[in-house]
């Protein structure tokens, strides 16, 4: 009885779904005066049903799977502590992305070690940072966090860095109660 049903099932789909998704399925040209006719997603099926998936919130089950390993990658993205080996001179003091100031020069390239939030612990700095408050230029290898508080300085072959993330606790915090403000969240 079942096998029959999925049969009458499929014969029904078939016999009534358009003819530009057997067009569109077998990937040959579609006649402008069936485009017409019969509407269509603009919507590419199965990248933009990922892509949905992916951008919208996951379910009640997924979430519980996930909150011990998105509260640890939030207390991560909390901290930047980094010590650098290379050629480097000057120092930055950070109140907040948009009040910074400093200079800092690679010579032509520090290595830094440390943790960078949820990027790969190593980061090749070769970009200078200079400049006070909002004309501040920063370093095009450093991601900076909009409320990020810190301090760095380097003496040509050794730099230290230390900042803490306010945005990010923010997001620690609300991510215990399951409130992502960052959607950063698996």
């Amino acid at each position: 009885m079942k096998i029959q049903l999925v049969m009458i099932a499929s014969l029904l789909l078939v016999l009534f779904s358009s003819p530009i998704q057997h067009a569109s399925a077998q990937n040959l040209p579609i006649p402008d005066n069936f485009k017409a006719l019969v509407p269509t997603s603009p919507k590419d099926p199965w990248v933009d049903l990922a892509v949905d998936q992916l951008t919208k919130g996951g379910s009640w089950g997924s979430d519980l799977l996930w909150y011990i390993p998105n509260r640890l990658l939030d207390l991560v993205d909390i901290f930047r502590v980094d010590v650098g080996v290379g050629p480097s001179v000057g120092g930055v003091v950070r109140v907040t992305k948009y009040a910074q100031f400093g200079y800092r020069e690679m010579l032509p390239a520090s290595v830094r070690v440390g943790d960078l939030g949820r990027r790969i612990p190593i980061l090749i700095e070769t970009s200078n940072e200079f400049g006070i408050g909002p004309a501040f230029v920063e370093s095009a290898d450093r991601a900076i966090c909009p409320a990020e508080i810190g301090v760095g300085a380097d003496v040509i072959l050794a730099g230290v860095y230390g900042g803490v993330c306010l945005d990010e606790i923010v997001d620690f915090l609300g991510g215990i109660f399951f409130i992502d403000f960052k959607e950063d969240d698996y």
